[in-house]
């Protein structure tokens, strides 16, 4: 009996209510702010113990802002000219950092390196993520009607503590503005349409995230969110051109083939990529088998969430936390920080489980997932057992199988005769 009443906690964790959530979320945002404090306190300035910079890939942005600003935009694409730049912040050479990123996003860079480093770095990581928890409370809060107060409170504390966020600062990212982008872009779709798109199109600054973006607007019919995005994407490109020229273009395209020897070859540590491509380099397989699981796994969640986009109708929300965790498992090149954009489809996930009751296990699940940013690559690289595209395609399950539950539901709704 006792076995059983132990089971139970675990399958239905009824101790998870709205006070042991704002306890641990507490305890969990100190554990986030403590590394990041530590390095800080520990350093010489803003290079701290291990000889990295504050931000770690910032410096990257910023040596291509000041490249660009002083007219020779092109070398950001150049590693040796980059890397120049990035030794010229400090004076010293810490390493490189390299710039793969479009020119769409060296035109959102351009503003950085205006102010000094530090100055820099604090504005562009506190603005971004001021703006991703504004538009994903917006977010969180049109899932609360009919919430009762005490657990719509609750989530609050959670949003500010969940670890993807500090992942993000702390490596200097910008995960925190294509999450903002996806939930901007998601909150608009179903009142106004081609502004979901011009929003939806801002992603082309990180175009491997924006891959199942059309695949799914197009199977759910949404034809004015589909070309107002290409219209957005196009229009950032053509900005872009004018302003960095086509030796611009060009020198970005030619670095393509370090970008592509950087995932091939393994220059990024596998454990901290959280695709299937790097859970399987991770186990030491070939590139071939990589890439054609990566492929087969896109086909079928692109062709999964194109069926539940036509078939359920899903609301902007839950298309939402459809587009965001399918989007996340379709890359290739998926690092550890851009597992932020989890907290869209996992707030659905925890939101409509509070709303309509969790199933069996859930709680659980969406505990591990919500912890997946701050232990995903200790795990691949201590014990070598890549979780993070594991756990990815767990939240992608859980998300499709709820939807599909509640609409089951509301037909059952529907079809239950009057009395």
């Amino acid at each position: 009996m006792a076995d059983a009443s132990k089971f139970s906690q675990l399958r239905d964790a009824h101790w998870l209510d709205a006070k042991s959530v704002r306890f641990w979320a507490l305890m969990l945002l100190l554990v986030d702010l403590f590394p990041i404090i530590f390095r800080l306190l520990t350093g010489d300035g803003l290079i701290d113990r291990n000889g990295m910079p504050f931000g770690g890939d910032y410096i990257s942005f910023f040596a291509a802002s000041r490249l660009a600003l002083s007219g020779h935009a092109a070398d950001a694409w150049r590693p040796e000219l980059h890397h120049a730049a990035e030794t010229a912040v400090f004076s010293r050479d810490l390493g490189y950092w390299a710039f793969f990123y479009p020119p769409p996003y060296l035109l959102l860079c351009l503003p950085l390196g205006l102010v000094s480093y530090g100055w820099s770095a604090v504005i562009a990581l506190g603005t971004t993520t001021g703006l991703m928890l504004a538009i994903v409370r917006t977010w969180l809060a049109r899932m609360m009607v009919g919430v009762k107060a005490d657990g719509a409170r609750a989530i609050w504390l959670p949003l500010i503590a969940f670890p993807g966020i500090w992942m993000n600062i702390a490596c200097g990212q910008n995960a925190a503005l294509t999450t903002a982008i996806m939930a901007g872009g998601c909150l608009l779709l179903q009142r106004a349409p081609v502004a979901s798109g011009l929003v939806f199109g801002l992603l082309i600054i990180k175009p491997q995230l924006a891959l199942a973006l059309p695949f799914v607007l197009a199977a759910s019919g949404r034809w004015k969110t589909f070309f107002a995005a290409g219209v957005s994407a196009f229009a950032l490109c053509l900005a872009a051109w004018l302003v960095f020229g086509t030796e611009g273009y060009l020198a970005f395209f030619a670095n393509s083939a370090l970008a592509r020897a950087t995932l091939d070859q393994g220059f990024v540590d596998a454990a901290k990529m959280q695709s299937l491509f790097g859970a399987l380099k991770t186990l030491g397989l070939p590139n071939v088998v990589a890439y054609v699981a990566q492929i087969l796994l896109a086909g079928i969640v692109l062709a999964r969430a194109g069926w539940i986009a036509v078939r359920l109708r899903p609301d902007a929300l839950a298309f939402g936390a459809l587009l965001a965790s399918a989007s996340l498992l379709v890359s290739p090149f998926l690092l550890d920080y851009d597992l932020l954009m989890i907290v869209l489809p996992l707030g659905w996930l925890i939101l409509t489980g509070v709303r309509e009751g969790f199933r069996p296990y859930e709680k659980l699940l969406c505990i591990w997932i919500f912890l997946l940013p701050a232990v995903a690559r200790g795990l691949a690289e201590i014990v070598h057992v890549p979780l993070g595209a594991l756990s990815v395609c767990l939240l992608f399950w859980l998300v499709q199988g709820r939807m599909a539950k509640t609409a089951d539901m509301n037909m059952s709704a529907v079809l239950k005769p009057s009395t």
